[in-house]
């Protein structure tokens, strides 16, 4: 009887901590709990005098210009009322890619708050992918991606790699940036649709105020800026958002990067350091096999908690010797693009668009000559570095 009683509380404590976490009341993580009003009751009555005055707060002190305007105070009270869960997790996963952020914008001169743009491409997921094909925490497009200098093969997706994925937006923001001469609003609406919707609503509006600008746009673009200056806000005030961090991640501090020079297995790592691979793969979500492709182009990086990287050194030659029969031959094959020609497409501007030849483009398709119909899939080889 004792036993039954025992599993029962058991039972009834498990089922209160689940309801108190998804009622968003209590942060298992840090077991505070917030006696507050939560987010969804907090959005119906919103303070609006206050977010006023703390925006204007945040705006005098970034370039960002996170100046209040009405669409940004409709974005964070749908984001309270709709979306508290998946805010309180990106609060629990900022600290393992906040500060590489932090470091990268603040390497390039670049306002800090941008920070917040993969929270919104990706849920700060480095593997997240798009149905158009848009990858990593910064969601680049393959050509994208390629043209900011990322390996795409078989074994590495450098567009799941955080730190290079994120130095790599870095350079294409500023790029952006600087074609739209300073208006970071409009720099960050050709992030999400592309230069040419861009321009197409600035002819359309006769204006490059992106407020003007902004209903000439896509939809998702529309809310895309106010959704930035909305996360801004709601990370620099959960509490009065009602807020809570969850599902926490391991905090950069944390961790620590080691460069493997021989091809080298999750498990093998995970034989010697005593961590689950499966962690091993969250913090190295680049190579798409499990391998370190470390016995090419002069090493690889591995990222592991710096509690284990003395044992990992000490006993990589352990590691390497664990089953060597199963440690694969890794030679870099590029990854194929499948392309639908578009009305207007010829063979010439497809090539010049994804940098190869039209020689090579007859040759991986099996075509004799220029001819190409709208619709049809080409197959694109990207040159292997």
């Amino acid at each position: 009887m004792e036993a039954l009683d025992s599993a029962w509380v058991q039972r009834v404590d498990s089922l209160w901590w689940a309801w108190c976490e998804e009622a968003h009341c209590v942060s298992t993580d840090s077991a505070i709990w917030y006696a507050g009003t939560d987010s969804k009751a907090l959005s119906a009555d919103l303070d609006t005098a206050a977010i006023l005055r703390d925006l204007a707060d945040l705006d005098r002190r970034s370039t960002l210009d996170l100046a209040p305007h009405g669409a940004v105070l409709d974005r964070i009270a749908f984001m309270m009322r709709r979306r508290p869960i998946f805010l309180g997790r990106m609060m629990g996963r900022a600290p393992q890619y906040f500060p590489l952020f932090e470091e990268a914008l603040d390497r390039h001169g670049l306002p800090l708050e941008l920070k917040y743009v993969p929270v919104l491409e990706s849920g700060l997921n480095p593997l997240a992918r798009s149905g158009a094909g848009a990858t990593g925490l910064w969601q680049f497009m393959y050509n994208t991606a390629r043209r900011q200098d990322l390996e795409i093969n078989s074994w590495v997706d450098q567009r799941r790699d955080p730190i290079a994925s994120t130095d790599a937006a870095c350079r294409f923001l500023k790029r952006l940036h600087e074609i739209y001469d300073g208006d970071w609003h409009l720099a960050l609406a050709a992030y999400n649709a592309g230069p040419g919707n861009v321009n197409k609503a600035i002819r359309r509006a006769g204006s490059r105020d992106f407020w003007k600008v902004r209903r000439f746009l896509p939809r998702e673009t529309a809310r895309y800026v106010p959704s930035i200056v909305a996360l801004a806000y709601l990370f620099a005030h959960p509490v009065e958002a009602g807020l809570v961090p969850s599902d926490p991640a391991v905090p950069a501090f944390a961790l620590d990067t080691v460069v493997v020079h021989r091809n080298l297995r999750f498990d093998q790592v995970a034989q010697v350091t005593g961590r689950p691979v499966s962690e091993i793969a969250q913090l190295n979500p680049q190579y798409r096999k499990e391998v370190v492709p470390g016995a090419i182009g002069g090493g690889w990086p591995l990222v592991i908690p710096q509690e284990s990287v003395g044992a990992f050194i000490d006993r990589l030659s352990e590691a390497l010797a664990w089953e060597p029969h199963r440690t694969p031959e890794v030679t870099f094959e590029p990854e194929v693009t499948v392309y639908r020609v578009r009305n207007g497409d010829v063979l010439g501007t497809i090539a010049r668009r994804h940098g190869v030849s039209v020689r090579d483009l007859r040759q991986w398709n099996g075509l004799r000559g220029d001819m190409i119909r709208v619709g049809q899939k080409l197959y694109i080889h990207a040159d292997p570095r």
